[in-house]
């Protein structure tokens, strides 16, 4: 008695599917996008808070955690010739340099900037780079999984 199905098509669907996780992993888990026409980012200034707009194509994120001592000392460090961004993960202090600017979150963006980074540990910095289609719309490319395997895209190099 014949099988049901052929044995092409089997390999096809298998092939098919283990395609489509690689895909998934890739599109999904590879980058970080952070748009600031969506998501809002504010600075403190001395008559309130402004919305923040990004004026650079490229942008060094730090997140911390104004609690640990060294915390400033930290951001001295990553300091290049890249513009720096500071976010405190609790919020708690209020400095701006020209070249840090400590802006405040959502609790909601919080979680989502954690989640899209994956931060597991702070302090932590990533590189974001503006996209060519969508200027307020700012892009990290992660440095593991599928992307680190086949490395489709320009690596970003951290100063």
């Amino acid at each position: 008695m014949k099988g049901c199905c052929p044995k092409l098509p089997i390999a096809f669907i298998i092939i098919f599917a283990v395609g489509a996780f690689i895909y998934y992993q890739y599109s999904f888990t590879s980058t970080a996008k952070i748009d600031f026409s969506k998501d809002s980012f504010y600075v403190v200034v001395e008559n309130g808070v402004s919305l923040f707009a990004p004026e650079n194509s490229r942008y060094k994120i730090c997140f911390y955690s104004s609690f640990v001592q060294e915390h400033l000392d930290f951001l001295e460090k990553n300091i290049g010739m890249i513009p720096l961004i500071a976010v405190d993960f609790y919020q708690q202090r209020n400095f701006s340099t020209q070249n840090i600017k400590e802006i405040r979150i959502a609790s909601a963006l919080m979680l989502k900037l954690i989640h899209a980074f994956n931060i597991k540990a702070l302090p932590q910095c990533y590189v974001i780079k503006q996209d060519s289609k969508y200027p307020m719309q700012y892009t990290h490319l992660k440095d593991f999984g599928f992307y680190k395997v086949i490395n489709f895209k320009e690596n970003v190099k951290e100063q």
